[in-house]
């Protein structure tokens, strides 16, 4: 049996264990070979999950933290209004100037290749009508 394998089995197991149901015994009847490797494990999760007991943080700290986010928050949302009514506003070819230059090359050099594919269609169509004609 390969690790993901027994990591998969273990992780359902964790989830069976964290609803209320324990198929610790299914497991083992379903794979007698792997026995020895996966009851140590089965075992472990179980002991681990009956040590591990909910908990809840305590409700001054709860708020002290509420209150230090939106303190926190209301700092950056000043900061960051009193600092864009400073600065200059950017003209919108310098602040996309590169991406403006790499869309217009790209537009050019579109437009060249249909032009080459324009000259050999029209070269084509005039050597099959002198053809036809002659």
């Amino acid at each position: 049996m390969t690790n993901k394998e027994q990591i998969e089995i273990l992780a359902t197991q964790a989830d069976k264990l964290n609803v209320g149901t324990n198929e610790e015994a299914e497991y083992l009847a379903t794979l007698p070979e792997h026995q020895d490797t996966l009851q140590p494990l089965l075992a472990l999760a179980r002991k681990v999950k009956e040590a591990l007991t909910p908990v809840e943080p305590d409700p001054v700290f709860s708020e002290n933290l509420r209150r230090g986010l939106l303190a926190a928050a209301h700092q950056r949302a000043v900061y960051l209004l009193s600092s864009t009514k400073a600065r200059h506003p950017v003209p919108l070819f310098r602040r996309h100037r590169k991406e403006i230059l790499i869309g217009a090359a790209a537009v050019g050099s579109v437009v060249s290749v249909a032009g080459i594919v324009a000259y050999w269609i029209h070269t084509r169509a005039a050597k099959a009508q002198r053809a036809v004609s002659g």
